[in-house]
């Protein structure tokens, strides 16, 4: 099959664009054909799409008509030469540019929305009824996007979840006479989505043998670095920045934590989980309650709570042994491997060319039960 993925210009540091390669490059490496167009430009660190066979459009240093003219005719003369069996868009501008360009170049292919944030953050949300279908990377977003796609369609939303390898070197932790390592991986926002300051002010309250790790960037690191020095936290927090692999940053760890305020997934959670390490998150829409079981992986505390999150990572230092095992945690990451999500996505893309219903949640197909609809 071929298939077409419509991407704006992003970062290339993020958990979504590695979704994106997990998703590429799995159904490449399933014998299907993948084209990644990039509006805008190329990402501000292009190494990560070297990997997928990349189409840049336009450049926002272009004249606007100019770059529209690029995003609508030049998709279309890319359509007619590719000709895909399926188009997938990433938001709902994308949705409308692959609209269009289908009917400029006169293909009728199905047309995929593929968001990777909750429906109220995605700008002209209303514009994804423009999809025939929608891939959800969580059920909670299945359920959004189902409400609104209406009755008529709510069984065009399949939930493939986010493509991602588990098959990793498992990372191990402190001695027990050593200090609890808590890790973070992920951009640095003081409240905002990611909340990272609930995060320092947990671990200021925390007593006894513990270091933190923070592994990332964004636009409050400085206020964040200034905070933990506020919090006397110094000689406990290593911030080692922005890092193109950062688990090869990460020789011990005891247990990841994310405090974010809303989800599309939470990719480091599965990330972690796959290299044997427990996770503590927040248990905000959507994802982190379909990864994490509680008590089985890790713990769920409820956003804002501080106190809470203080409690479970005070615990850890008291005992370590409470931690789940690693083969616990890594065992909890396989459903969302690179080979399950391409199979999900290579049924459903295929189910809908062919007019068929999707599966629901509660049936198999022929291989496996790993396709769904919610």
């Amino acid at each position: 099959m071929r298939i077409a993925i419509l991407v704006p210009m992003m970062s290339g540091r993020g958990g979504t664009e590695s979704a994106i390669l997990g998703l590429a490059q799995g159904l490449e490496g399933a014998g299907d054909e993948v084209r990644v167009y990039f509006f805008g430009g190329e990402p501000r660190d292009p190494r990560w799409i070297q990997s997928v066979h990349a189409v840049i459009l336009g450049s926002r240093r272009e004249m606007r008509w100019t770059r529209l003219w690029r995003y609508f005719f030049g998709l279309a003369r890319e359509f007619r030469r590719f000709r895909p069996e399926a188009v997938v868009a990433l938001d709902s501008l994308r949705l409308l540019k692959g609209k269009a360009a289908l009917a400029l170049s006169k293909q009728k292919v199905p047309l995929w929305s593929w968001i990777h944030f909750p429906v109220e953050h995605i700008k002209m949300g209303w514009m994804l009824r423009l999809a025939d279908g929608h891939l959800a990377i969580s059920k909670g977003i299945a359920g959004q996007l189902r409400d609104l796609a209406g009755p008529s369609r709510a069984d065009r939303v399949a939930t493939i979840y986010n493509a991602i390898p588990v098959d990793c070197v498992r990372v191990p932790r402190p001695a027990r006479n050593e200090a609890v390592e808590f890790l973070h991986i992920g951009r640095l926002e003081f409240a905002a989505q990611k909340r990272v300051a609930d995060l320092l002010a947990a671990a200021a309250r925390v007593r006894g043998n513990f270091r933190l790790t923070i592994i990332g960037d964004g636009p409050d690191r400085a206020g964040l670095e200034q905070h933990g020095r506020e919090l006397g936290m110094s000689e406990r927090i290593a911030w080692l920045g922005w890092q193109t692999k950062p688990w090869d940053h990460v020789s011990k760890a005891s247990v990841l934590l994310l405090t974010s305020s809303y989800e599309g997934f939470g990719i480091v959670l599965v990330e972690a989980l796959a290299r044997g390490v427990p996770c503590i998150t927040s248990d905000c829409k959507y994802g982190p309650d379909e990864i994490i079981e509680h008590g089985r992986n890790g713990w769920l505390y409820p956003v804002g709570d501080v106190a809470r999150l203080a409690e479970l990572m005070q615990a850890i230092v008291d005992d370590p042994g409470i931690l789940p095992s690693e083969e616990a945690a890594w065992q909890s990451a396989q459903k969302f491997s690179r080979q399950a999500v391409t199979e999900r996505a290579r049924f459903v893309f295929a189910s809908l060319a062919k007019r068929n219903p999707l599966p629901s949640v509660e049936n198999q197909y022929s291989r496996d039960a790993t396709a769904y609809r919610d």
